[in-house]
C-alpha cells in the first residue's frame, strides 16, 4: 500500500508524469480538438501571410533601395551563417531518422550557405565590383538550391535511406552542387559575354526570366507541399517554418525581375527577404533538432527504466518468489495470516507491479519503445542504429511490446552474426496495418543449397511473435548487401 502511494505521488510530479506517461489513453476532449483546430488555422494563416508578402513586397517596394556599404556584407554573412548553422542542426535530424527528405534538406541548406558565402558575402566584404560571372553564378546557384528544396518536399516523409558505407558523402556532394553549378553557369555566361545582372539585351532578359521563374516556381511548389503537410501532421511547427522559408526565398528571387541588380554597396527588399528566410530556416532547424534531442532523452529514460526493471526481476523479485513459494509450508505451520506469509505475498505483488510499470509505461509510444531499444543496443554492440517511426497515435501495449522484442532480436542478430555497423529501423502505416522493417549493412544471412534461409531459434521466435498478432515476417537479402527483415501486422 505504501509503495503504491509513493508510485502515485511520483507520477503526479512533472518528471514522473513525463517519464511514466498517462495511465490511460482517454479520448480527446472537445476543448482539445477546438484548440488543435485553432493551432492548425494559425499555421495556415502564417503560411498564407508569408506567401502574400513574398509576392506583394517585391512589387510594392521595388524602388526602396538603401545605400549601405557596410550593411550589405554583414547581411550576406548573416545569411551564410544562418544557412550553415541550419545545415549542421538538420544533420542531427538525418542521423536520427535516416529519411531521404532530411538528407536533401541538409544538402539544400548547406548549398545555400556555401553559395551565399562565396558568391555574395566574400565579394561584398572585399568590395568586388559586380561582374558577369557573379551575377550569373547567383542565378544558377539559386536554381539548384530551389530544385533540391523542392525534391525534399516532394519525397514522401517515410522514404528512408538504406545504411550506406559513408552516409555523409552523398549529402556533401549535393551540398556542393549549388556552388559548382553557380561556378559553371558564371563561367559559361562569361564566355558568351551574356550579362544576367544588368538585364542588358533581349537575350539576357530572356535568360533571367526563365531561370528566375523556374527557381521561384520550384520554391512555391515546395511550400505548397509542405504547408498542407504541417496541418495534417499535428503538431509540426518545423515543417510550417520550412514552408515559410521557401516562400520568402521565392519572393527574394522575384526581386530579380522587379528591380535591377544592386551593387554590393546597396540593400533592397530582396536582400531583406533572403536574410529573413535564413532566420526562419534556422528556427525550423532548431525546432527539429530540439525534437530529436527530446526523443533521445525519452529513449534514454525508458531504457534506464527497463534496466532497473530487469535488475529488480533478476534480483529482489527472484528472492521474493522463492520466499512466496515456501508460503504454503510456512502457512501450514504458522497459519495463513502469519506476518511473514502476508509480507512475502504483498512484496512480490508490489515488485511485479513495479517491474511492469517500469518496463512498459502506459504513455510510451511505439517510436519511443524502439528508440529505447536502439539506445540500449547501440552501446552494447557498438553499432549505429537509426530509428524512423512514422506512426500517428498510440499502438496497443501488447503490439508495442512484440514489435520492440522483434526489433531487439533483429538488431542483435545483425550485430552478432552479420557484423553490421549500421542498422536502420523503420515503422510506418501500410494500408490498415503496421510495417516494421530492420535493414543492416552486414554480411547477410546465409542461404541454403536450395535457396532457403535456415531458421534458428531467434528467427523462429520472431516469426511466432508476428504470427501471434496475425501478421507475417519476411527475411531477404538486401539489394546492396546485408539483411532486410520486414514484419507486417494487420
Amino acid at each position: 500500500m505504501i509503495e503504491n502511494v509513493r508510485m502515485d505521488r511520483w507520477r503526479t510530479t512533472r518528471i514522473g508524469a513525463w517519464i511514466a506517461g498517462p495511465r490511460s489513453e482517454p479520448a480527446p476532449a472537445t476543448g482539445d480538438l477546438t484548440a488543435e483546430a485553432g493551432r492548425s488555422a494559425v499555421r495556415v494563416l502564417a503560411v498564407l501571410a508569408a506567401g502574400t508578402s513574398a509576392l506583394v513586397l517585391p512589387v510594392l517596394l521595388r524602388g526602396a533601395v538603401m545605400d549601405a556599404p557596410t550593411l550589405r556584407p554583414a547581411l550576406e554573412m548573416m545569411l551564410a551563417l544562418f544557412s550553415l548553422s541550419a545545415a549542421w542542426l538538420l544533420r542531427a535530424q538525418f542521423v536520427a531518422s535516416r529519411r531521404l527528405r532530411d538528407l536533401l534538406l541538409v544538402s539544400a541548406t548547406l548549398g545555400l550557405g556555401l553559395m551565399t558565402l562565396c558568391i555574395n558575402a566574400l565579394p561584398a566584404a572585399l568590395d568586388v565590383s559586380q561582374s558577369i560571372f557573379l551575377a550569373a553564378a547567383g542565378v544558377y546557384g539559386q536554381l539548384v538550391v530551389a530544385a533540391i528544396f523542392a525534391g525534399a518536399a516532394a519525397i514522401p516523409a517515410d522514404r528512408v535511406v538504406p545504411p550506406p558505407k559513408h552516409p555523409t558523402r552523398v549529402g556533401m556532394l549535393l551540398g556542393v552542387a549549388p556552388l559548382a553549378s553557380a561556378t559553371l553557369g558564371g563561367l559559361l555566361m562569361s564566355a558568351f559575354r551574356l550579362d544576367l545582372g544588368a538585364h542588358v539585351g533581349a537575350t539576357g532578359e530572356a535568360f533571367v526570366i526563365v531561370l528566375v521563374l523556374a527557381s521561384t516556381g520550384l520554391l512555391v511548389y515546395a511550400a505548397t507541399l509542405l504547408g498542407p503537410e504541417s496541418v495534417r501532421r499535428c503538431p509540426d511547427h518545423g515543417v510550417t517554418l520550412l514552408a515559410i522559408a521557401g516562400l520568402l526565398l521565392a519572393g527574394a528571387d522575384l526581386c530579380r525581375l522587379t528591380m535591377r541588380t544592386l551593387p554590393y554597396g546597396e540593400v533592397g527588399i530582396g536582400t531583406a527577404l533572403r536574410v529573413l528566410s535564413g532566420a526562419v530556416l534556422l528556427c525550423a532547424a532548431v525546432t527539429l533538432e530540439r525534437r530529436v534531442r527530446a526523443r533521445e532523452a525519452r529513449a534514454a529514460a525508458l531504457a534506464e527504466r527497463r534496466r532497473v526493471a530487469r535488475d529488480l526481476h533478476d534480483g529482489i523479485a527472484q528472492d521474493l518468489a522463492f520466499i512466496a513459494a515456501h508460503g504454503p509450508q510456512i502457512a501450514a505451520e504458522m497459519g495463513d495470516e502469519h506476518p511473514v506469509v502476508v509480507a512475502a505475498r504483498r512484496a512480490l505483488a508490489i515488485s511485479r507491479s513495479t517491474i511492469s510499470n517500469l518496463s512498459d509505461p502506459a504513455g510510451a509510444t511505439a517510436g519511443e519503445a524502439l528508440d529505447a531499444v536502439a539506445q540500449e543496443l547501440r552501446h552494447r554492440f557498438d553499432v549505429a542504429i537509426a530509428v524512423d517511426a512514422q506512426i500517428d497515435g498510440h499502438v496497443p501495449s501488447g503490439v508495442r511490446e512484440h514489435l520492440s522484442r522483434i526489433a531487439r532480436e533483429a538488431i542483435a542478430n545483425a550485430a552478432r552474426h552479420g557484423q553490421a555497423r549500421n542498422v536502420l529501423v523503420s515503422l510506418r502505416r501500410v494500408g490498415g496495418g503496421v510495417a516494421l522493417r530492420v535493414i543492416d549493412d552486414g554480411c547477410g544471412i546465409p542461404v541454403g543449397d536450395r535457396g532457403a534461409i535456415p531458421e534458428g531459434f531467434g528467427l523462429r521466435s520472431m516469426r511466432e511473435r508476428a504470427g501471434a498478432l496475425g501478421g507475417h515476417l519476411t527475411v531477404r537479402q538486401a539489394p546492396d548487401g546485408g539483411t532486410e527483415l520486414e514484419v507486417v501486422l494487420p
